[in-house]
């Protein structure tokens, strides 16, 4: 009898164990959901408008970074253009010297133009993976790790700024761009190792968003001028060139599919208008997430508008 008591004590003692221990692995996974997502609300905002901003701030990348390549591509196809009209045009006979002091500061001019845009590639990644080094140092179980993390994003976008404000490009007139650079006060809700981050170096991050805002609209003030021209040269040296020369047209077929690509070329031109304001939104929504007033609503305001720059740049991409 004894030891059927002893049997059944141990029996109901391991059941119980292992109950606890199932409830224990419940309480803990709900406690870390729990602490993510009050680290989260901890940022100024709730869990779905974070994730919004997160989302918005990878769309707003990505779409920039299409832009960009466009960007660099259209610049050299625009001058390359210019150069060939200008050699099929020669009347006057420039000497090989000369053509070659053209071809040279043509290219110069392209070059400048291309560092500008490959260290705005890297400005916008750096700027994309502090967004997430942030969220990281919201929820992180070892903020002094992720601290380090932040740290080193922020050194390299920061050295890659000052390279960007340094080219003639943009030296000349940035500065009245970041002569406005707000005061802004931190939520009650940021707590612990972001605040101090965010303290530390808020308005520094503002300052980088008003760079990409001036960069872009710089950028796509050029864009709309390069597919202008590469629209006008075309248009003379694969259509009208042909077209009233003494001999038939020799592919007709060609000829029309040519025009149309050509005459179709700048029909996104006139949304590039709008491109520099999703940098300005973003810059803003960034101010509006710190300050606790980024709402649902102006979350999906702000990826309507990227969507609509993110599908300009590729369309223009594809031409």
């Amino acid at each position: 009898m004894k030891e059927t008591y002893s049997y059944e004590v141990f029996r109901s003692q391991k059941l119980l164990i292992k109950e606890i221990n199932i409830k224990s692995k419940f309480i803990v996974r709900a406690s870390i959901i729990s602490f993510i997502g009050a680290s989260l609300v901890a940022c100024g905002a709730s869990l779905k408008e974070y994730k919004k901003f997160a989302n918005a701030g990878q769309e707003y990348a990505s779409a920039l970074d299409t832009l960009l390549v466009a960007s660099g591509k259209y610049a050299v196809d625009a001058n390359s253009e210019k150069l060939l009209r200008n050699r099929l045009e020669d009347t006057a006979k420039e000497t090989e010297q000369e053509n070659r002091q053209n071809y040279n500061e043509t290219t110069k001019q392209d070059q400048q133009w291309l560092m500008l845009i490959g260290r705005m590639r890297q400005h916008t990644d750096l700027l994309k993976r502090y967004f997430i080094a942030l969220e990281d140092l919201a929820t992180s179980d070892a903020p002094a790790q992720a601290q380090q993390v932040t740290e080193d994003i922020f050194t390299q976008l920061n050295d890659v700024s000052i390279s960007i404000q340094a080219i003639p490009l943009v030296s000349e007139t940035v500065g009245s761009a970041l002569s406005e650079i707000p005061q802004m006060i931190l939520s009650n809700k940021i707590k612990g190792t972001l605040r101090k981050e965010l303290n530390m170096r808020k308005e520094t991050i503002y300052k980088e968003l008003a760079i990409q805002e001036f960069v872009l609209e710089l950028l796509t003030i050029q864009l709309q001028t390069n597919l202008k021209t590469i629209q006008m040269n075309q248009e003379y040296r694969l259509l009208l060139k042909p077209y009233t020369a003494g001999e038939p047209i020799s592919n007709p077929d060609e000829w029309i599919k040519n025009r149309q690509d050509i005459l179709t070329m700048t029909l996104s031109i006139e949304a590039l208008n709008n491109a520099s304001e999703s940098a300005k939104d973003f810059k803003e929504a960034f101010q509006l997430l710190l300050e606790d007033k980024f709402t649902i609503s102006r979350a999906n305001e702000l990826l309507s508008n990227i969507n609509s720059l993110l599908k300009v740049a590729e369309e223009i991409k594809n031409n």
